[in-house]
């Protein structure tokens, strides 16, 4: 409790606030005060009074005047306490001055002349509170404590009266004589609190500082300390040193000299040195503490007493005191000697100059490392100081003391780094070290390398020959545990810098390590591999295990270190630790730093040890694939992994796995928990995900050796997945609710709270992992905690509801075509995983839980549809061979259509086959065969949405309105139309199974991009996705070579046995390419669409320039074509486009931005026609229209700024199609090209009209073309010479090679460029090279290009379209589609049939040719015949759009298809016996077309050539015909005849009307027309008054048409219509038995021609007087009475016989149709 409190008064003397504090803090004995306390004020007034009072007794006796001072001090000590310290009193410096005496007075007579002990015991009488007795002694002590706590004038005062030196006296007596009792009372404890401190304050005064030094008291006092430790009072001994310490820390000179006069130094060490034996180690090093203290508090001032330190030889007593701790132990904390320790590093730094040391530093050093020459901080100079501590180290064995000394070299180091350098290039410390650690205790070892690391970690300097020393204390292995120790360090070191694994390689340390491990293998061979005990420490076990990880460190990031590896012959033995799970982690990772030098040789050892691992070596298995993961990551470790079998051995560690997921389990897999084998399934799926994760060599491997079908294979053996159902098994019941979400289904699959059976768990998680793989993210999973796969899905979930609900979809992934589709689809990027879980689909049925399986089943299908709805995830699945995989694994649910999982499957395998399908995976769906129960759902299909012509709407999406026998059953996932609604038909099987499929061909033949003429079938194209890799393109290797005089000619490549093609062709040049812009790049982007890049590089030079380029700006949207050569270089080093203006005349810029539409197709033409010199026209042309054209400088003849050429040179031209690698600038552009061509001369306008009309899914090379229709029967003529034809590119002729094939195929030179182009070597064989071959390479004409490689290993997409309605072609084509409406019989199937056939025929040529070559369009008439019931409006509107007179969509009239309108349009029969007045419906759209404005010339001239009249003549001896239906029939022969006039219709329809003649012998002017026929009657029956009135309406239309003013017959034209009618015809007509009207109708058409003078000399030179004019001469009379003079012909006229109507009209016969007999039988 008393050194407490002493300390405490301690920490208040240092504390300069505590003058004026703590005071009150001294318990206080209660004072009389005499009379009530009152407020501070009142208390120092009273006290001043009275001290005045004092002072006026100055004349008393010295007794009374004591007294008096007496009386006065307990008001002043209670003024002082109610005023908590603070003094408010005038006269305090008297107060002091009188008290101070007192005291002194008091003191000194109690000391003077007794004896040492008594005058101790009276000085402690005199001030120790003694209650009610005296206490005299007590108050003064109290009140001078007071006073000196106040200020330095008062302070002055008590230092004046002596009292200082009295109080150091009494101190030296209390200090040295102890007391007689041991019992130590509070009061006790009171009075050395004030005495201490009131010598604290003094000795904080220079004044009273004085005082203490003008006697023999300090001397004795210090003296004492060092020499009566053992008999000085205890009490006393903490205060005592209290009071010397704060004297040392005065640092006054006059305490320097008074201690060195006094030799206080040199006896206390001489004592110390004397009694270092016998004293404590703690008290002896609280006394040298004390010393110390003196010396480095006076070392500022003087170093006096350093020298009398370092003289009376106090280093060696440091060491002697210290070294007297050398059996204190870890749990006795002894503060005097951290004090010490202080101590003695201080001392390093007492010096007069800095040491002087040779710069000796070692080289390589790490590159923050600097060795500062100028002293930037505390530097050692005092080596003997630093020698008691490395002595210390030497000698010492206690942990305590040789980790104090290594704390206080680190202190010095870290003062400043030259300290390190000092000492260990004078003392040598560290290094010394070494050698002893040894010897040390364990934490002395670690605190020790711990030490040494810090040299390379905080001082960035590497110790050679420490570290040389370290390394021969591991080869020698004295200690064990010290080697583990090192070892770990220099694991740390190593790890800090690549710099040390050469260090450490050249030192030998490697070579070390590896002698070391061989012989730990070789034992550990021997011993046969035993695993040794978690629980039991074995030094030898960790120290191998550092050895491998020291190892391991040295190899990273050095292929030399791996070389000495592998040159000492360690693989084997590296092998022997796989097999301990202690050493594995460390041996897997030194194999997997040899990968670097040799990866075949890594994967074979791991494919080799996973192969030859056992059942039970479950962990083994796993790490090795953990490993196998880390090198996967490297292109070179994938390349050696499919080298070395990778993927076999990965299959065979799943085929090993058959049954073990069984519940319950087979008893060879009883041991293994299924999350172990399900562990082991993930990382080996990991394993093969990350081997085919963007690698294009490794995905074809896979896919090309089937090793997909493979892994399914296995997938299926593991016992969690159930059978196959078979044929014909009943189905059980399904409730029909909505299954949960895939999602929602994996993440349970993960959750402990999940409640599946173990099978189907298991089945759930080997599906998440398939899912994340199909995503291309499984290999960065690693447990099995959760399903990434699950919160990425519920991510994009939320993202789709925020894009549904803004407008704008601002949020974007993948690009995608079609509008419909949502943006936010995943990306596939292992389609051959999805087709995985299509096979697995079926087995996921569990009869022991059928609903929970089919719940799976249905959500899994859902999830298959999701990922499937983007067009190009569609068209990635196809080039996959999904729909192959649903047909052979999903069979028995696509043909029962009463599974849940029958619409799901049709729909994805619609959504697919729209895109691409084989043409025997097609027959196999149209097979399927298996008619539906007679109450299976089937689909109907609403003709309002197929009408609209709504691409959107596939067969499997349009519904119909529902009727009482028709009601609702179920309804199909919903579509931009309204869902399908399936109803229960009351027709047979066959009908359902019939319309189902019409169905589903609809969706697969409904065209999923318009064009501006009329839907059409996407053609196959490249696309091109800037956004990923930011290049991409079709390489063009060898457009051209030009060959020097004398230049070999194997330095050119290409294909052909022509000469040299030249460049720039001499006539001009032909660009023409098909395109589609799916996103277009942003203006800031600047990444122009590149359509074509020519570069042409000279030999020997560097440098290869662009000599022509055809690209699209996205700053203004312009095209342009340029000819300037320009410097093909990498962007970064091109000059900004603002800044390099093209040439003059080089640059044509054509604005076309409003002509462009994002998801359409496009042709795009540029003709370059060579002129005189060197000038040329550019033209460009977007769909046929010239947009732009003007006169430019043409191609120059040499490249650059070259004007000859070596005769040995030569210059290679190639090209470019979208951007190359050089220009590589990631944007948003996503654009698609189709079939393209260079032409070597400048094709004209008119070809291109050609060829924009063949449209983009033509394949040929203009050889032989017929144009869409054109009779197939004419003679096909070459649009462009074949020489001429440069190159032609397009998928369908394409195929994936390798460089290696190329070289042999075609030749070296080609094969060279695309290496180098492809960035792999010229004799590579594995990497995939797309190669669109040249369509023209057969062609006659020079040496041409062999095609283009697809250059681009995520940006490129190559996809082969084969949509459903092109590949009916291949498998009966318009046969299927007409059994088809063979087999309809319902009014909705046969519209679903006749839906198909109008899809199938607007998209597809091919069809309609094939149509034709069958004499479909004459089958399919005698079917619709078959079915006349079944036909209706909806049907009628579909005809009409076949023959594309009422096209859906797009409002022309044109006649397209020639069959459909002659054989179906024009057979009326078949139309007069339909329902619903189709004919009146027919007729109008008949009259309709042929008065178009614009279309209406060439439908006549097609109706014409359809038979249109002679058909129509025919009706009117039809006995269904109205009156109604006449006049429009007379209408369509008016426009018929107006549009087209044929002098054959005419006489057609003139030989109709003298059919319509009466005999003789029927007055017709008897008869009455009033134009109402008998309904019984033909409207041309000879008894019918219809006919006459028939006969005026054709005559009034032929007198309309040919006296039209709009038909401008020539003179010509009417000389032959008349006499092809002869003018018998006309005379006919006049016969005095006809009608008037008749007559008079014939009179006019004879004189509309008579008005012709050459015609009315033929007309009277043709005809004889006879018996027909003397016959006819009365009505001749009526005739001729009413014409006008003018127009009377004389008489003589008709002098000429006329031509008998038995001669004329035979000749006229063969105008009749051919099938006249035909319809005459029947009239018959």
């Amino acid at each position: 409790m008393e050194a407490e409190d002493v300390s405490k008064a301690e920490d208040r003397a240092e504390d300069p606030d505590f003058k004026n504090e703590g005071q009150s803090d001294v318990a206080q004995p209660d004072f009389p005060c005499g009379g009530d306390c009152k407020s501070p004020t009142a208390l120092w007034e009273v006290l001043e009074r009275k001290f005045l009072e004092y002072q006026q007794l100055a004349c008393t006796s010295p007794a009374e005047h004591q007294k008096s001072l007496l009386s006065v001090l307990p008001l002043f000590l209670k003024a002082w306490e109610h005023s908590v310290g603070i003094i408010h009193f005038p006269s305090l410096a008297r107060l002091a001055e009188d008290v101070s005496n007192q005291l002194a007075q008091e003191i000194h007579k109690a000391l003077v002349g007794k004896p040492a002990e008594q005058a101790r015991a009276a000085a402690g009488q005199l001030l120790r509170w003694k209650g009610d007795e005296d206490q005299d002694g007590y108050l003064l002590l109290k009140s001078v404590f007071v006073l000196t706590g106040t200020d330095s004038e008062t302070l002055g005062k008590v230092a004046e009266s002596g009292l200082p030196t009295l109080l150091l006296q009494c101190l030296y007596l209390f200090f040295v004589f102890p007391l007689e009792k041991d019992e130590v009372f509070e009061n006790d404890v009171q009075v050395q609190r004030m005495f201490v401190q009131m010598l604290l304050n003094i000795c904080s005064e220079s004044q009273g500082l004085e005082g203490l030094l003008s006697g023999n008291e300090l001397k004795s006092l210090v003296i004492a300390t060092t020499c009566l430790q053992e008999q000085s009072c205890c009490f006393w001994k903490e205060p005592t040193f209290c009071v010397l310490r704060a004297i040392s820390r005065a640092q006054n000179l006059s305490i320097i000299q008074y201690l060195q006069t006094m030799d206080c130094i040199k006896i206390s060490l001489q004592n110390l040195s004397r009694l270092a034996d016998s004293l404590s180690a703690p008290e002896l090093s609280e006394a040298v503490s004390l010393i110390l203290g003196f010396v480095k508090d006076s070392y500022l001032v003087s170093s006096a007493l350093l020298l009398e330190f370092e003289n009376g030889e106090g280093y060696p007593l440091l060491l002697k005191v210290l070294l007297r701790y050398e059996g204190l132990t870890q749990s006795e904390v002894d503060s005097h000697l951290e004090e010490l320790f202080d101590l003695v590093v201080w001392l390093t730094t007492c010096g007069k100059s800095e040491l002087k040391v040779f710069d000796s530093i070692t080289y390589p050093q790490l590159e923050g490392f600097k060795f500062h020459h100028e002293a930037s901080g505390v530097t050692v100079k005092n080596l003997q100081a630093f020698q008691v501590l490395q002595n210390v180290f030497h000698k010492a064995s206690n942990s305590i003391l040789c980790t104090k000394v290594l704390l206080a070299i680190r202190t010095m180091w870290s003062w400043n780094a030259r300290n390190f350098f000092l000492l260990e290039w004078t003392l040598q410390p560290i290094s010394q070290f070494v050698e002893m650690v040894p010897l040390k205790p364990a934490q002395v070892q670690i605190h020790f390398f711990q030490l040494l690391e810090a040299l390379v970690f905080e001082l960035h300097y590497v110790p050679h020959e420490i570290l040389g020393k370290v390394q021969r204390l591991i080869k020698e292995n004295p200690e064990p545990l010290c080697t583990l120790v090192a070892l770990q360090s220099v694991l740390r070191i190593a790890s800090a810098d690549p710099l040390f694994t050469d260090i450490f390689r050249d030192s030998g340390l490697l070579g070390l390590l590896l002698a070391q491990l061989r012989k730990h293998a070789k034992i550990l061979r021997k011993s046969g591999s035993k695993e040794s005990t978690p629980s039991v420490q074995d030094p030898e076990r960790e120290l191998t295990c550092v050895m491998l990880k020291t190892v391991v460190t040295l190899l990273k990031g050095s292929v030399r270190n791996a070389v000495v590896l592998k040159d000492h012959g360690m693989v084997p033995f590296i092998k022997i630790f796989l097999d301990n799970e202690w050493y594995r982690g460390a041996s897997l990772s030194i194999l997997e730093q040899l990968s670097v030098i040799n990866a075949e040789e890594y994967m074979s050892i791991i494919v080799g040890a996973l192969c030859s691992s056992t059942q039970e070596e479950l962990q083994l298995k796993l790490d090795l694939l953990k490993s196998l993961l880390r090198i996967l990551e490297n292109p070179k470790g994938r390349a050696a992994f499919r080298i070395s079998s990778g993927f076999n051995g990965l299959l065979s560690l799943l085929s090993d796995l058959e049954g073990s997921l069984q519940d319950p389990p087979l008893q060879m897999w009883g041991i293994v928990i299924p999350s172990q084998t399900l562990d082991l399934i993930l990382h080996t799926l990991c394993a093969v995900s990350a081997a085919l994760h963007l690698d294009p060599v490794n995905g074809d491997f896979f896919k090309r050796n089937g090793l997909f079908e493979k892994l399914a294979e296995d997938l299926c053996l593991l016992g969690c997945f159930g059978a196959l159902e078979e044929e014909g098994a009943p189905l059980n019941s399904w409730e029909d609710k909505k299954p949960r979400p895939f999602a929602d289904l994996l993440s349970m699959a993960f959750s402990s709270a999940g409640s599946f059976p173990p099978k189907i768990q298991s089945c759930l998680q080997i599906l998440s992992f398939l899912d994340d793989m199909v995503s291309g993210t499984l290999h960065l999973r690693r447990d099995l905690k959760e399903s990434p796969r699950a919160k990425q899905e519920a991510v994009v979930d939320a993202q789709d509801e925020e894009a549904s609900s803004d407008p704008q979809g601002n949020f974007e992934q993948w690009p995608d075509l079609d509008e419909r589709a949502d943006e936010s689809d995943a990306v596939i990027m292992h389609p051959g995983v999805l087709c995985i879980m299509v096979r697995l689909l079926p087995r996921l049925y569990h009869e022991d839980h059928p609903q929970l399986s089919k719940e799976i089943q249905c959500s899994m299908a859902s999830h298959i549809q999701s990922l499937v709805k983007s067009e190009k995830n569609r068209q990635v699945m196809c080039e996959a061979g999904m729909l192959k995989t649903l047909m052979t694994s999903c069979h028995q649910v696509l043909t029962t259509g009463s599974s849940p999982l029958h619409s799901g499957l049709i729909r994805i395998f619609e959504k697919l086959a729209s895109q691409a399908i084989e043409p025997d995976v097609l027959r196999q769906f149209l097979g399927l065969g298996t008619p539906l129960p007679l109450l299976a759902p089937v689909k109907i299909l609403n003709s309002s949405c197929v009408d609209r012509g709504d691409t959107g709407c596939s067969g499997s999406q349009a519904k119909v309105p529902m009727t009482a026998e028709s009601p609702v059953r179920t309804t199909r996932d919903a579509g931009p139309c309204p869902p399908v609604s399936q109803a229960l038909m009351p027709s047979g099987p066959s009908e359902s199974f019939t319309l189902q499929m019409a169905l589903s061909l609809i969706s697969m033949t409904s065209p999923r991009n318009l064009q501006p003429q009329r839907a059409a079938l996407a053609p196959s194209f490249v696309e091109f996705d800037m956004s990923v890799e930011g290049y991409g393109c079709l390489f063009i290797p060898t457009l051209s070579t030009i060959m020097g005089t004398s230049t070999e000619y194997s330095v050119s490549g290409g294909i052909g046995t022509g000469a040299d093609r030249s460049f720039p062709p001499l006539g001009g040049l032909t660009f023409s390419c098909w395109f589609l812009i799916s996103r277009h790049s942003t203006v800031t982007e600047g990444h122009p669409l590149r359509f074509l890049t020519l570069v042409r590089h000279l030999a020997r030079t560097e440098q290869p320039f662009v000599c022509f380029s055809v690209s699209l700006c996205w700053d203004d949207l312009s095209l342009i074509v340029s000819t300037e050569e320009k410097e093909f270089q990498p962007l970064d080093v091109m000059e900004p486009e603002d800044d390099s203006e093209p040439s003059a005349g080089r640059q044509l810029r054509v604005r076309c931005g409003q002509l462009l539409t994002c998801g359409q197709w496009h042709h795009l033409a540029v003709v370059v026609t060579k002129e005189m010199k060197k000038n040329c026209t550019v033209s460009t042309y977007l769909d046929g229209q010239v947009i732009g054209s003007a006169k430019m400088l043409y191609i120059q003849t040499l490249p650059g700024p070259f004007l000859s050429m070596d005769p040995s040179s030569f210059v290679d031209v190639y090209g470019y199609i979208a951007t190359p690698r050089v220009w590589k600038q990631k944007s948003s552009l996503t654009w698609r090209l189709g079939p393209t061509y260079l032409f070597d001369e400048a094709i004209s306008v008119e070809t291109l009209e050609v060829i924009n009309k063949l449209g983009p899914r033509y394949l040929g090379s203009f050889q032989a073309v017929h144009t869409q229709g054109e009779d197939p029967g004419m003679e096909a003529v070459p649009l462009v010479a074949e020489e001429r034809v440069s190159f032609g590119l397009h998928v369908a002729s394409s195929s994936t090679t390798n460089v290696a094939d190329i070289r042999n195929m075609y030749n070296e030179v080609d094969s060279r460029l695309i290496a180098k182009e492809m960035n792999i070597s010229s004799r590579d064989n594995a990497t995939p090279v797309f190669l669109l071959k040249n369509c023209a390479g057969h062609l006659l004409g020079p040496l041409r290009t062999i095609g283009a490689t697809v250059v681009g290993q995520l940006g490129v997409r190559v996809f082969h379209s084969n949509p459903a309605a092109s590949s009916l072609d291949f498998i009966g084509g318009p046969a299927i589609l007409l059994g088809l409406i063979s087999l309809a019989k319902d009014d909705h199937t046969m519209y679903a049939a006749m839906k198909v056939l109008h899809l199938v025929l607007t998209s597809n040529v091919m069809c309609d040719c094939l149509m034709q070559h069958i004499f479909g369009y004459q089958i399919m008439a005698f079917l619709l015949r078959k079915k006349t019931s079944l036909l209706n409006h909806r049907v009628f509107q579909l005809v009409l759009s076949i023959a594309g007179t009422a096209e859906m969509g797009f409002g022309s009239s044109a006649i397209t298809n020639v069959g459909v309108f002659q054989y179906i349009l024009c057979n009326f029969e078949l139309w007069m016996n339909a329902a619903d007045n189709l004919e009146l419906s027919l007729f109008s759209h008949l009259v309709e077309i042929l008065r178009s404005p614009r279309e209406g010339p060439r439908n006549a001239e097609v109706a014409h050539q359809a038979q249109l009249i002679p058909k129509l003549l025919f009706l009117f001896n039809e006995p269904s015909l109205t009156p109604s239906q006449i006049p429009i029939i007379i209408a369509i022969l008016d426009c018929q005849l107006r549009g087209h006039f044929n002098i054959k219709d005419l006489l057609r329809i003139a030989l109709f009307v003298v059919y319509t003649l009466k005999p003789s012998s029927v007055d017709e002017r008897q008869i009455f027309v009033d134009g109402t026929p008998e309904p019984s009657k033909p409207a041309g029956s000879q008894t019918s008054g219809k006919t006459i009135w028939l006969r005026n309406q054709l005559l009034e239309m032929l007198l309309n048409v040919i006296s039209s003013s709009k038909l401008h017959l020539s003179s010509e034209t009417k000389e032959e219509v008349f006499l092809n009618l002869a003018p018998d015809w006309f005379l006919l007509l006049m016969q005095g038995h006809l009608h008037p009207n008749t007559t008079v109708l014939g009179l006019k058409l004879l004189l509309y021609f008579l008005s012709s003078l050459s015609l009315r000399g033929r007309f009277k030179d043709g005809l004889s007087a006879g018996s027909w004019v003397e016959r006819s001469s009365e009505g001749m009379d009526i005739v001729m009475e009413p014409l006008p003079a003018s127009w009377v012909p004389r008489l003589e006229w008709l002098s000429g016989p006329p031509r008998s109507y038995s001669g004329s009209l035979p000749h006229r016969v063969h105008l009749l149709p051919t099938d006249t007999t035909y319809r005459a039988d029947r009239r018959a």
